[in-house]
């Protein structure tokens, strides 16, 4: 009898997005993504299956598919669980049924699709130890397997930021040497007050990041050095931020942060919508420091910072202008895995 269950962690970038894409960053001399992983988790359960069928349901997208394991594979109903279970799974195993859910807004920008392929690769790969014995992926083995389904699935170049977030939990700063990915994580307690600062809103809008992705991914192999120029501005400043993470110095984590999200939003204006700059307006005329939309933009979450004690008022002004303000604080806890 399989029964396995698993969560793991959203993520909010503090800065360096999409500076994580491969190979973008080795044109780059400055290069480094920081992010933060959030409790608006996804949710993965997996047990044997009652009949001979594999069962997908996806309990926040309201879908269900029942086939054998070649149709569930390839079914176009829940495709991120049926590539997952075609890249993990094998037809001589036991069918299951997967149900997942997650707190994630869809095209929240929190990387809510590549958290939910983490949770369900880690159960898939913890449920197949169980049915015959096989060694469970390592994280860098899970994050590829999973990185790579979705370019497959979006037909487009990923990052690896969010994997990480869901990975690890925690404060994250991933640095792009030659040869391979570097991920340093560290627990929030590493800078004091952070957790304090942070507001989660939904604007109420989706966004697809894959598009301005592949967007930006094209015009820097165009060779567009002006775009170069910008990332490597980019990079810095998040090089600076990952520095200040190490010093836990919450002041210099916040300045740069903001700093980044200014020359982002040069970069790439429909970052923002009309949607993100009522709430930005109002949540900084209730106090706020400043905001950021996550991801590639065009809607989607926002990161508020903010003294603690401004929250009610900065909660009251974006609920007001159309914003929803989410139950997510900073998680201590990156993928994890019962059975």
């Amino acid at each position: 009898m399989i029964k396995v269950s698993a969560s793991a962690p959203t993520r909010i970038d503090l800065a360096g997005g999409t500076l994580d894409l491969w190979p973008l960053h080795h044109l780059l001399d400055h290069k480094m993504t920081v992010n933060v992983a959030i409790t608006l988790n996804a949710n993965v359960e997996i047990c044997s299956s009652d009949d001979s069928k594999f069962h997908l349901i996806s309990q926040d997208q309201g879908k269900i598919f029942s086939g054998n394991f070649y149709e569930a594979c390839s079914t176009d109903t829940l495709p991120l669980l049926g590539l997952l279970l075609k890249a993990i799974w094998n037809a001589q195993l036991p069918p299951l049924t997967i149900t997942t859910s997650a707190k994630s807004p869809t095209g929240a920008g929190l990387g809510g699709s590549s958290c939910l392929g983490v949770t369900l690769a880690g159960a898939l790969s913890r449920a197949k130890k169980i049915a015959d014995n096989t060694e469970e992926l390592d994280e860098i083995k899970l994050v590829q397997t999973v990185q790579d389904v979705e370019a497959r699935l979006i037909q487009a170049p990923t990052g690896c930021q969010d994997y990480w977030g869901a990975m690890r939990g925690g404060i994250n700063l991933i640095s792009f040497p030659y040869g391979g990915t570097v991920v340093q994580t560290f627990k929030p307690e590493q800078v004091d007050g952070l957790e304090d600062e942070l507001l989660v809103c939904f604007s109420g809008k989706s966004r697809a990041s894959a598009i301005n992705n592949w967007e930006i991914f094209k015009r820097t192999f165009d060779g567009d050095k002006e775009l170069i120029r910008n990332f490597n501005e980019i990079g810095n400043l998040s090089e600076q931020l990952g520095d200040a993470v190490l010093k836990g110095d919450l002041s210099s984590i916040i300045n740069l942060s903001n700093k980044e999200w200014h020359l982002r939003l040069k970069l790439w204006p429909n970052i923002i919508t009309p949607e993100t700059i009522r709430i930005d307006h109002a949540a900084r005329e209730a106090g706020a420091r400043f905001s950021r939309v996550c991801g590639a933009g065009g809607g989607g979450v926002m990161a508020i910072f903010a003294k603690k004690e401004n929250h009610t008022a900065i909660s009251n002004a974006v609920n007001k202008v159309g914003g929803v303000i989410l139950e997510a604080g900073v998680s201590r806890q990156g993928l994890e895995i019962r059975s």
